[in-house]
């Protein structure tokens, strides 16, 4: 029975999806004929200049503040406890312990019915005036809330708009309790997130700062073979890619989007309103636009590749796959292989490559940028 409300700025996500849809998608396995080694990719492209392009990138630097910033904000809230209070009602920030159910047109709707649910006061997990209902509630106090769907609600639009009755038991009322930042919290924080000897509050601190180092820097290299991909791409000249090829990325972003949508436990149509604010017309042909670019990209990519000699290695793509069986904890290579498109592994082995080309024989700079 939570919120489901959208954020505001969908335009800009919608964006942000319409950038990495492709990227996200490249190695499922699917049923198209058509793959780069089926066509002649100079056919389909008229490459321009790839190389002495100059592109530049801002580059976070990584400082103690940040990283204090994620301990005070995120990991001391994480391991926060929480401690009955007595003798007081409901206050905003705390912590109640509740029993609901909630009723539409007098009957029991799925979903809307919990036992021994714990809410913070101010959250908004919750529609709105269901938390602001309980504020001023005692312990055992049972309250009937009038309240009312929003509309659009995506986690059930069957219940949008409708106006439902909640009837809530307060079982306790408690204050979350913030851990102290000592040598203690650090190794407990280490042993929950898997680093190795963290027994003081530097350590802790040290090992953040490698992973916001590694996470900016691999934001950095993406952003670095987006805009060479896409400097690269303005200056040629495309004729349309085979139909089945472009369906294959479809189907690609298809399966992708919808693995995402199942961890949310949503469905597709759902979880794409929900997130980017697209309904099913409007992302099928966000899908489709984003499948056309990412089969020009690898045909531009391939053609690429075609005259710098960059195609794959067969001692390359068995390490690559060695690798994976390794890192993705598979049984055997069989085992990997059932799982994985051989020719789309290939694909992106030589995308791969392009881009290693691309980054040595054009200029690469980084802005940095600092959070106080």
């Amino acid at each position: 029975m939570k919120n489901g409300k959208r954020e505001k700025g969908i335009g800009a996500r919608a964006a942000v999806l319409s950038a990495s849809l492709v990227a996200s998608a490249l190695l499922c396995a699917c049923g198209s004929k058509e793959y780069l080694k089926d066509i002649k990719a100079s056919d389909y492209v008229t490459l321009g200049s790839y190389t002495g392009a100059e592109v530049n990138e801002e580059k976070m630097e990584i400082n103690d503040a940040i990283v204090d910033d994620y301990i005070e904000s995120y990991l001391l809230p994480s391991f926060a406890t929480v401690e009955d209070v007595t003798g007081r009602s409901v206050e905003e920030g705390d912590t109640v312990n509740i029993d609901y159910a909630g009723y539409l047109d007098g009957e029991q709707f799925d979903g809307g019915t919990a036992s021994g649910q714990n809410l913070t006061i101010g959250s908004h997990r919750f529609i709105d005036g269901f938390e602001e209902g309980l504020v001023g509630a005692n312990v055992g106090d049972k309250l009937s809330l009038n309240l009312s769907f929003p509309d659009p609600y995506p986690n059930d639009p069957n219940l949008a708009g409708k106006p439902v009755v909640f009837e809530v038991t307060v079982n306790s009322i408690g204050v979350q309790v913030i851990p102290e930042l000592n040598d203690e919290f650090a190794a407990t924080v280490g042993e929950t997130m898997g680093i190795e000897n963290c027994t003081t509050v530097q350590e802790l601190k040290d090992d953040l700062t490698r992973r916001f180092k590694e996470q900016e820097d691999l934001q950095f290299e993406t952003a670095v073979e987006n805009d060479l991909t896409n400097t690269i791409m303005a200056g040629c000249t495309f004729k349309e890619p085979p139909a089945e090829m472009v369906e294959r990325f479809v189907q690609n972003i298809t399966d992708v989007q919808s693995a995402q949508a199942q961890v949310q436990g949503m469905t597709l149509d759902d979880y794409m309103l929900n997130y980017y604010g697209l309904d099913q017309a409007a992302y099928q042909e966000q899908f489709q636009s984003s499948a056309l670019t990412g089969a020009q990209q690898y045909i531009m990519y391939q053609a690429i590749a075609d005259i710098e000699g960059l195609n794959p290695t067969e001692e390359q793509i068995q390490e690559e796959i060695d690798s994976r069986v390794e890192a993705y904890g598979y049984e055997s290579e069989e085992a990997y292989l059932e799982n994985v498109d051989e020719q789309m592994l290939e694909e992106q082995i030589m995308r791969d490559n392009v881009m290693a080309f691309l980054k040595e024989n054009n200029t690469i700079t980084a802005t940095s940028t600092t959070i106080d």
